[in-house]
């Protein structure tokens, strides 16, 4: 299996090849790169793809200690990744915390990044997660799964009882609970305004009409900050709309994209 060696962690990645620009897919909190198999079905053949297994999450190394979650951490992982595949002109699809570790990555080697996908995202999560944390830590540890099962709630809309089923199993397979609270831990303390207001990349805002978690106002803030950047907002769908909407999403990218083919 292919593995990337960063700070003597193992981060797991699939890649295939493609016409150029490589689209890159950086997962969010508690998901896997599965989270992202209706892109992979859709432009695999077309474009050259990258993805990742954020540290912690799906066959990367999941190290116990806190330090190892901080957002620098995620950011050099892809580094080494991206590195370790000599890639450059690329499109940065990030999902959630995806969006953040995108933002901050693109922030520091705007040479390498083409333009930017930013799906479900923010600069910064719900105030009141900061204050719910330690609530949430203290019922993940007398039940896991159920704590899992009321993020999936929030993470589909109403409607998408087959997806909620299929990512609960996700998560408790790929993702353990020291995993999980040390990421809701960092996104607690994540603000990436400044960084935003940093990036002149094009960038594709997507967000769910129904996003419980970073709701639409999220990406609408991020509009206003990221100067060259424009957001479609999907009806109907909650906040991992690349699974809910696929098709309407694939196309959103395709289109984005046509404009750095070659």
């Amino acid at each position: 299996m292919p593995f990337a060696e960063n700070e003597g962690l193992k981060i797991y990645y699939e890649f295939s090849e493609g016409k150029s620009p490589a689209l890159v897919f950086v997962h969010g909190w508690t998901a896997n790169m599965n989270y992202w198999k209706e892109q992979r079905a859709y432009f695999e053949g077309k474009n050259a793809i990258l993805l990742i297994d954020n540290r912690g999450h799906g066959k990367s190394d999941k190290p116990k200690d806190y330090e190892y979650y901080r957002l620098e951490k995620f950011v050099s992982d892809l580094d080494a990744v991206i590195n370790s595949l000599k890639l450059s002109d690329f499109v940065l699809v990030g999902h959630s915390f995806g969006t953040m570790i995108s933002m901050k990555y693109c922030s520091e080697h705007p040479d390498k990044v083409k333009a930017l996908v930013l799906v479900g995202g923010g600069t910064r999560i719900k105030t009141f997660h900061k204050f719910f944390y330690p609530i949430s830590r203290f019922f993940s540890k007398i039940n896991y799964k159920s704590s899992v099962k009321l993020v999936i709630n929030l993470s589909f809309a109403k409607e998408a009882v087959e997806l909620k089923e299929w990512a609960l199993k996700q998560v408790l397979e790929n993702t353990p609970r020291y995993s999980a609270m040390n990421c809701y831990k960092t996104l607690t303390k994540i603000d990436l305004r400044e960084v935003a207001k940093k990036i002149e990349k094009p960038t594709l805002i997507i967000v769910g009409e129904k996003d419980a978690l970073l709701p639409v106002e999220k990406s609408k803030e991020l509009q206003k900050l990221i100067r060259n950047s424009k957001v479609v907002v999907i009806p109907k769908a909650g906040h991992c709309v690349q699974l809910e909407k696929p098709e309407i999403v694939n196309k959103e990218i395709e289109e984005f994209c046509a404009k750095f083919m070659g």
